[in-house]
């Protein structure tokens, strides 16, 4: 007999209704994992309630409770925190975060608890896709999309490769599409660091804790969710932006973690200066299919200059999308 199990299936929103609206309406569609009790969790990052009658015109769901709380302290590690805390308080086993510009597969929560039962791992991850693109966009915001859509794809084939359910070497566990029981908070006392409230990487500094705590972790590659990417992050600038932020924060972790590492720049930056040249020179030829990786290389070298420099991410500090 399959023992039973309590989830918490949560999301982080702020000033997103209409995708948070999507988001919902895809947890209504979920087929529910035999001998599972699940609750959704919609945690507003705000000073004010502007989604809570987005969620009550929804509750409940076919699955489960559909519930809101908010978390005034800004910052998305308070709010996964907030997240987790409800789940303990609720007595749960597990808590599965997504991202609020996102919409789950029917099969998403099946697949995700299937794995978590065969695997024994106390955190695992699932891949992330990108939904088909909207209407009415330009040559560079379709061209951009199909880049992303390449590079999750490129992400998820060599996710799979590297981790299954026995491991997850090479592989970062990220909350776009996450499952871990709630012991890790509760027990081993890992929580998202409050320390980094904008700069992003929380969930990547959670996932390393996790594996240097020596706990086991798995992937499950059928558990899917796709991204709505809305037209103001298919920009060049907005790509750069957020492989600059990813990079600083990325390489910031390290430098706290061994000054010397500073002193790689002398050999990264230059080679990745060399690999910039060539996307560009390639942009026309191959009609715009370099644009990403250009953007994604050019703010990884700003990235890691401005760590070097002193300068901090604050990717999240404004929000994007609808």
């Amino acid at each position: 007999m399959t023992p039973p199990l309590s989830v918490t299936v949560a999301a982080l929103t702020r000033r997103r209704p209409l995708m948070l609206a999507n988001l919902i309406d895809s947890f209504a569609a979920l087929r529910i994992p035999e001998g599972c009790t699940v609750r959704f969790l919609i945690v507003e990052n705000d000073t004010d309630p502007l989604s809570r009658d987005t969620v009550a015109h929804r509750a409940p769901l076919p699955g489960g409770a559909l519930d809101y709380v908010l978390e005034p302290e800004p910052g998305i590690p308070f709010g996964r925190n907030r997240a987790a805390k409800e789940a303990i308080a609720a007595g749960h086993d597990l808590l599965a975060f997504v991202d609020d510009d996102e919409v789950v597969a029917e099969d998403w929560l099946v697949n995700l608890i299937a794995g978590y039962r065969q695997s024994g791992a106390v955190l695992l991850g699932a891949p992330l896709g990108i939904h088909p693109p909207q209407k009415d966009l330009s040559w560079i915001q379709v061209k951009m999309h199909d880049c992303i859509r390449r590079r999750y794809a490129k992400k998820a084939t060599r996710a799979a490769r590297r981790a299954d359910l026995t491991g997850t070497p090479g592989v970062t566990i990220v909350t776009n599409n996450w499952l871990g029981e709630t012991g890790l908070f509760a027990e081993h006392g890992i929580w998202f660091d409050e320390a980094m409230r904008y700069t992003g990487g929380t969930d990547a500094k959670f996932s390393a804790q996790v594996k240097e705590a020596g706990l086991p972790t798995a992937w499950i590659a059928d558990a899917h969710v796709h991204e709505i990417v809305p037209p103001e992050r298919l920009s060049f600038g907005y790509q750069f932006a957020r492989g600059r932020d990813q990079s600083n924060t990325n390489f910031r972790r390290k430098i706290d973690g061994n000054p010397a590492a500073r002193w790689t720049v002398l050999v990264t930056v230059p080679l990745k200066a060399v690999s910039a040249l060539g996307l560009a020179v390639a942009l026309v030829p191959t009609n715009g299919a370099t644009m990403l990786d250009l953007a994604r290389t050019t703010g990884w070298i700003a990235g890691r200059l401005g760590a070097i420099a002193g300068a901090r991410s604050d990717l999240y500090r404004q929000t994007t999308g609808h």
